[in-house]
């Protein structure tokens, strides 16, 4: 939530290490927020307790210990089920520099407010592939050996078609438009395949005809594999943590348990969403977005990407292409 609600210039970081200047150590924070204000840096610590009763003085007062010599301006100590009476009262004695916060879920006539939003996600994966090259004698279409060779435009070797296919459906605008065009169907639920043809022709990829000794542009492909379509239903409670109003749930997604946050720019009228696994341990990785390796033209197709309707079977494979050794 934090993350979501941060300003430019202030970082939030997740398990991080803190030095302590007394005994020269690292103490790890749940979470360290890192920012300037009026012209100083300022740091913004919170941990975080998660049990059925009320966090205790112990507990209190081993955070105040254990930052009493971090470089920790500001203690904020995160109860779900609140505090008890002496964990308050050591709280209130620690002063400004230190709060204790715990969520507390915004009502409506007595009824939580609930915010129900549907997040969809597909599994997906190549089976199969054909291209469509130009040749002296018109369009011809190539039926897809995977280990096919790839040329680019200076006829330099690229890799295999089949990993054309592979890095062709996992650019971010292929997974989106195959997202879309599953929400959007009538049958989406039993879905198991799709195919789709996207025009290369642009790229100046070229297969080489071992006969005669010609490269001859690709000027599109298609690619057909298996596919599968599911929703989950994210209920996110309004809840309230110190002033700031934000949306949480528990609830599977991808079959694996989850939490979700929502956060609402009110000025801007946009929302964050995000999700976070629960059944993995350390704090979670930013998953790299996917780039192609061999096929790095690919990136290229980012404004020009179309979807054509598949072409027409002009004729068979009837000649021999240099296959990937």
């Amino acid at each position: 939530m934090r993350q979501q609600l941060a300003t430019p210039g202030v970082t939030v970081t997740e398990s991080k290490l803190l030095v302590d200047t007394v005994l020269g150590i690292e103490r790890e924070v749940d979470v360290v927020i890192e920012g300037d204000l009026d012209g100083e840096p300022i740091v913004i610590s919170i941990e975080v307790i998660e049990r059925g009763r009320p966090a205790d003085v112990t507990w209190v007062q081993s955070m105040l210990q254990k930052h009493l010599n971090l470089p920790t301006n500001r203690l904020l100590l995160v109860s779900k089920s609140g505090f008890s009476r002496s964990a308050t009262v050591a709280v209130d004695r620690a002063g400004d520099r230190v709060q204790a916060l715990t969520p507390k879920l915004v009502e409506t006539d007595g009824e939580t407010v609930i915010t129900t939003f549907y997040m969809d996600y597909v599994t997906y994966a190549a089976r199969g592939c054909r291209v469509h090259v130009c040749e002296d004698s018109g369009l011809i279409t190539v039926e897809g050996q995977t280990d096919i060779d790839v040329y680019s435009a200076d006829r330099e070797l690229l890799g295999s078609l089949g990993v054309l296919a592979h890095e062709l459906i996992h650019l971010q605008l292929v997974a989106d438009h195959l997202s879309r065009s599953a929400h959007n169907h009538p049958e989406r639920e039993d879905l198991t395949g799709f195919s789709l043809g996207i025009g290369l022709e642009t790229l100046g990829y070229r297969l080489l005809n071992t006969e005669s000794g010609a490269f001859h542009l690709i000027k599109a492909i298609e690619v057909w594999g298996s596919f599968a379509w599911k929703q989950a239903e994210i209920p996110l409670a309004l809840t309230d943590l110190g002033g700031r109003i934000f949306g949480a749930a528990e609830a599977p997604f991808a079959d694996r348990p989850a939490v979700w946050v929502g956060t609402t720019d009110v000025p801007n009228r946009t929302t964050t969403l995000s999700w976070r696994p629960t059944d993995a341990t350390g704090p979670p990785q930013r998953p790299t977005p996917f780039q192609p390796t061999c096929f790095t033209e690919l990136t290229g197709l980012v404004e020009t990407l179309t979807f054509p309707e598949v072409l027409a079977h002009i004729s068979p494979n009837a000649r021999p292409y240099c296959r990937h050794r």
